[in-house]
């Protein structure tokens, strides 16, 4: 079956930028000379065109409920993690009768003023936040009993519906795993969640839960707050490794995301280190340049094509008055284990 991706990628554009054109969005119009080229690429690849997007519809036949989509605009385009859950959300909303979307940047409805815009002039009827947070204008939407959910939400403190992944169990069975290899000085790289606090993250959480319930000692020192900054994970820890002796460093390191993983394990190699035998690493999301890595990665698998299509039908079912109370939908995550941390230390402390 076409997708959106199939179509964007054989015209050269954004999948938004698909989207907005099939979905004839008034309020970010696409040129018409790239609009006719996305209608004709997607009749040759055989795109079913639901009847509200045909482009010979009367848009009055059918009702449709009008989202909007928000996202930090350095998450769009070829995003190894996002890039999967906006096909995954622009795939259901072609699937369903009821909903059409637009999609915005943060940036562009920055402000009170901004939102009040899009929910006025679009007929905004839902929105959904793509790892976008701003609490003034969270507490406008609520205010204006607009419902709203969030995607990728990783923050206990945040009270709105949430489609994710369970990162705290997925933290644990990660930790489980390098734990199972011998290993007990276990350092964890990531990052803070909305309300800027590490103890409020979900991996974080996880990888706490993990420690405590077999009685090992936070390796405090080992803990390394990169906000999220891959460039802050190579850095902080080549200066750490730099600072200690070989044999005072952590045996394996538990990262929030792949991203900051590879840029780590460049750091271990860089000063000296072999991966897993010095140091092993697992890191989260499962993008798909994990497996090519030297080592490849050993990653937890986030379905996140899953995630965008489950925040859709979510959407669907919330406006339709389905959900009384705020409910969590997290979708099951599973480890994929390479070379990264295939290294058992119980053998070769053994043998030392």
């Amino acid at each position: 079956m076409t997708k959106l991706k199939d179509i964007a990628e054989r015209v050269g554009v954004s999948i938004s930028t698909v989207s907005r054109a099939i979905s004839n969005d008034k309020n970010r119009p696409v040129n018409e000379q790239t609009k006719q080229k996305i209608f004709e690429t997607a009749i040759e690849l055989g795109y079913s065109f639901k009847e509200k997007y045909s482009p010979k519809l009367n848009h009055n036949v059918t009702p449709v409920k009008q989202i909007a989509c928000i996202v930090p605009r350095h998450l769009l385009g070829d995003h190894p993690y996002f890039s999967q859950v906006l096909e995954g959300f622009h795939d259901q909303i072609n699937e369903l009768d009821q909903l059409q979307v637009i999609v915005r940047t943060a940036d562009e409805i920055a402000g009170p003023d901004g939102i009040r815009t899009l929910i006025q002039e679009a007929g905004v009827q839902g929105i959904v936040a793509i790892s976008w947070y701003d609490k003034e204008l969270f507490e406008l939407l609520d205010h204006l009993k607009i419902p709203m959910i969030g995607v990728s939400f990783n923050d206990e403190e945040l009270s709105i519906p949430v489609v994710d992944c369970d990162r705290i169990y997925s933290a644990r069975v990660a930790v489980r795993h390098l734990i199972d290899q011998g290993h007990s000085k276990i350092g964890f790289i990531g990052g803070p969640p909305y309300s800027e606090c590490m103890d409020n993250d979900e991996r974080y959480m996880g990888y706490k839960f993990a420690m405590l319930e077999n009685n090992f000692p936070f390796p405090s020192e080992w803990i390394i707050n990169t906000h999220w900054q891959v460039n802050n994970s190579y850095s902080m820890l080549s200066d750490l490794l730099s600072t200690y002796p070989k044999e005072e460093w952590p045996t394996a390191f538990f990262c929030a995301s792949d991203m900051l993983a590879i840029s780590a394990m460049r750091a271990v190699v860089e000063k000296g280190g072999r991966i897993p035998q010095d140091i092993a690493f697992v890191g989260m999301d499962d993008i798909s340049v994990a497996q090519y890595t030297s080592p490849p990665l050993t990653s937890v698998r986030v379905p996140k094509y899953e995630i965008g299509r489950g925040a859709a039908q979510f959407m669907a079912n919330y406006l339709e008055g389905q959900y009384p109370f705020l409910p969590k939908v997290l979708l099951p995550c599973s480890l994929i284990v390479r070379e990264s941390s295939t290294f058992d230390r119980r053998s070769y402390n053994s043998v030392s």
